[in-house]
């Protein structure tokens, strides 16, 4: 009996996605629940997973093919024609989606270091974009690295670990299965915006000519375009004198290593904003034009900015108002490491209230944040800089200026609320001591 595998829901409400690579061919004998494709939907790469047992006869699209739900990927046990022989199950039951840090069933995996990189149906080796960026940087042929991700992929640590031998022959020559490698080579964003915490970044690749535009990119370019053409914004622009802060976590940095928690500026400045956000309800509302209603959000969840190689994430700390400033740097923490493994789930990016979009480790300073989402606001931390200031002796001295770009919708925040929001969040910011009085 003839079944056509149709593109399934795979994310939170997706609509498209781009079939990447194909991890079956023609004539493969397929189980349930064998992973069949690499789906790249918005910002993340996930498998799909075949809800037939059955021969393969039939391939609807080539790699590198965007696809909507409901769209024929696969015919099994048919004759090529690609007409099943009854009404295939509805997309949306498919094939559920499976988290990216549960391995999927598959064929036996060559041991660890051993085994040589698989090429894909597209005629590419098996490795992430941000693990071919590092290797680009680092002037690596990845044809040389061992892989040691499952079934054949090359991790980011195979490319740092690489010592310029040879690859291992590979065990065998099946069409292997696979599972994400990491997503990102770095997680920018969660840095300090400290100056002296900050790193040089490396040029991107720069090529000639035309080239579509990733997934990825597609996306962050479809959702910026929409938000910067239907959002009025203001931006204001102000720095806050923070040596207070700088003492705080120099103070308590050690005591939060040595439960495995990084304490960075950023964790500061998520508990100070959700605590702005409290205080200042527009901050953490958003307008819906189609019943001319503002929405206030119960729920105070932070969104973060992370850059990476492949483009823009943006995990989400939830109930950051109800959290320790050392919780949410042990989730930022944790977030960042699931941007850098693939293992960042499309629910870990859902339900931002307010967003902070850190330049300070790049050195950067002020600038205009693009709203995100549904969100009324985005804050912009900038570097903090030993700069002149007048102390409160009215003496010239030496003090460290943490720059602030607040980005808010002007159809919801004035002016005057925008600027007294700004100025709570700098108090709290000034001296961490006023962040004991939040919950």
């Amino acid at each position: 009996m003839t079944e056509i595998f149709k593109m399934p829901d795979i994310g939170e409400g997706m609509t498209e996605g781009e079939i990447t690579n194909w991890l079956v061919k023609v004539g493969d004998d397929v189980k349930a629940d064998d992973s069949v494709a690499e789906v790249q939907n918005d910002k993340l790469m996930q498998e799909i997973l075949s809800p037939y047992s059955g021969k393969v006869t039939k391939l609807f699209v080539e790699p590198n093919t965007m696809v909507t739900v409901g769209d024929s990927l696969i015919e099994f046990d048919g004759d090529g024609a690609g007409e099943a022989s009854e009404p295939a199950a509805p997309a949306a039951t498919e094939a559920p989606a499976v988290p990216a840090n549960e391995p999927a069933s598959a064929p036996a995996e060559a041991p660890a270091g051993q085994a040589a990189p698989v090429v894909a149906s597209n005629g590419q080796i098996l490795a992430m974009p941000s693990v071919r960026h590092y290797a680009a940087q680092h002037d690596i042929d990845l044809t040389q690295v061992s892989a040691t991700g499952r079934h054949g992929h090359i991790t980011l640590a195979d490319v740092e670990g690489f010592t310029g031998a040879a690859p291992a022959a590979p065990a065998n020559e099946a069409t292997p299965a696979a599972e994400p490698a990491p997503v990102a080579a770095a997680a920018a964003a969660t840095e300090a915006p400290a100056a002296e915490a900050a790193k040089p970044v490396a040029p991107a690749h720069v090529t000639e000519g035309r080239q579509p535009m990733t997934p990825t990119r597609r996306a962050i370019a479809g959702a910026m375009t929409k938000q910067n053409a239907t959002i009025p914004t203001v931006t204001n622009f102000d720095s806050v004198e923070v040596s207070k802060l700088v003492d705080h976590r120099k103070s308590f940095k050690a005591a939060a290593a040595d439960q495995g928690i990084r304490l960075t500026y950023l964790a500061y400045a998520v508990k100070a904003l959700a605590a702005t956000g409290k205080k200042f309800p527009e901050l953490n509302a958003s307008v819906d034009m189609d019943s001319n209603e503002i929405v206030y959000h119960d729920e105070v969840n932070m969104g973060i900015a992370v850059n990476a190689p492949s483009g823009l994430y943006v995990p989400v700390i939830a109930d950051a108002d109800r959290k320790s400033i050392l919780t949410i740097a042990q989730e930022i923490g944790d977030l960042a490491e699931a941007v850098r493994n693939g293992t960042i789930k499309p629910s870990q990016m859902k339900g931002a209230t307010m967003t902070i979009s850190n330049l300070g480790s790049a050195r950067g300073t002020w600038f205009t944040p693009i709203i995100n989402g549904s969100e009324s606001i985005i804050l912009g931390l900038g570097s903090i800089l030993k700069e002149p200031i007048v102390d409160a002796d009215g003496e010239l001295a030496v003090g460290q200026n943490m720059k602030l770009s607040l980005s808010y919708d002007h159809r919801l925040i004035d002016g005057m609320l925008g600027q007294e929001a700004l100025n709570y969040l700098k108090q709290l910011l000034a001296d961490p001591a006023y962040m004991l009085m939040e919950v």
